[in-house]
C-alpha cells in the first residue's frame, strides 16, 4: 500500500507496447521498392536489346573483333570469323606483321545474308581501305569472299 502524498510505483511497460505505431516507415519502404520497379521496368523497354541490333552495326563488330584477333594473334577467333572456304592465306590483313589500328568500317552495304564494307586500317605510316565481303552464318557475319 502506498503512502498519502507518496507517487504511486511505476507499473513497467505496457506489455502490448505503444499505440502510437506509424505506418510511415512502412509506406517510405513500399514507394521506394516502386520507384525501383518502375526504373528497371523502363530500363528493360526503352533500351537497345541485342535483338534490336541492325546487321550494319553486326558487320561493324565482326570486322572489330577480326581486327583484335588479328591484334592478338588469335588464329582460333580468326578462324571463327572466317567463311570455312575462305583459306587463312588470302583472308584480310594476311601477311602484315605487328598490330593493325582500325580507323573505319564504312560504305556498309547488306543484301539478304551477304554485304560488304570498306575497311581503312593503318599498318604503318599511311591508311588503306579495302573492301571486305561477309556472308550471315546463323545469326553471326563472317568475313567470306564471294
Amino acid at each position: 500500500m502506498a503512502r498519502r502524498g507518496a507517487p504511486e510505483p511505476d507499473p513497467g511497460p505496457d506489455p502490448e507496447g505503444p499505440n502510437d505505431r506509424s505506418a510511415a516507415p512502412f509506406f517510405g519502404a513500399l514507394a521506394v521498392i516502386v520507384v525501383l520497379a518502375v526504373v528497371v521496368l523502363g530500363a528493360q523497354l526503352f533500351s537497345p536489346s541485342g535483338e534490336n541490333v541492325g546487321d550494319d552495326e553486326l558487320v561493324r563488330r565482326t570486322v572489330t573483333d577480326y581486327v583484335t584477333a588479328h591484334n592478338g594473334d588469335d588464329d582460333q577467333v580468326l578462324d571463327r570469323l572466317r567463311c570455312d572456304d575462305l583459306p587463312a592465306d588470302e583472308a584480310p590483313l594476311t601477311g602484315v606483321e605487328g598490330s593493325v589500328e582500325l580507323q573505319a568500317t564504312q560504305n556498309i552495304s547488306v543484301d539478304g545474308d551477304r554485304g560488304t564494307a570498306d575497311v581503312r586500317v593503318r599498318t604503318g605510316d599511311e591508311p588503306e581501305t579495302s573492301t571486305w565481303q561477309f556472308v550471315r552464318v546463323g545469326d553471326n557475319w563472317r568475313v567470306c569472299r564471294f
